[in-house]
């Protein structure tokens, strides 16, 4: 193997390297927020409701 040859095998690792690593700290960054942050509250309609409103839309 040449240098240029070698040289283009450690810029591969490098890349997959650092593409591991932003998958991880994706992952751990979203399960943190997940977890620290208030849930969004729940819907106060109730589904049949909107169901209701979405049919009588639809009349003329």
């Amino acid at each position: 193997m040449g240098p240029e040859h070698q040289e283009i095998v450690q810029n591969v690792k490098l890349a997959a390297i650092a593409a591991v690593s932003a998958v991880l700290t994706a992952t751990l960054v979203i399960g943190a927020g997940r977890t620290l942050l208030p849930k969004p509250a729940e819907a106060s309609v109730p589904a049949d409701a909107i169901a209701v409103m979405q049919v009588a839309d639809r009349q003329p």
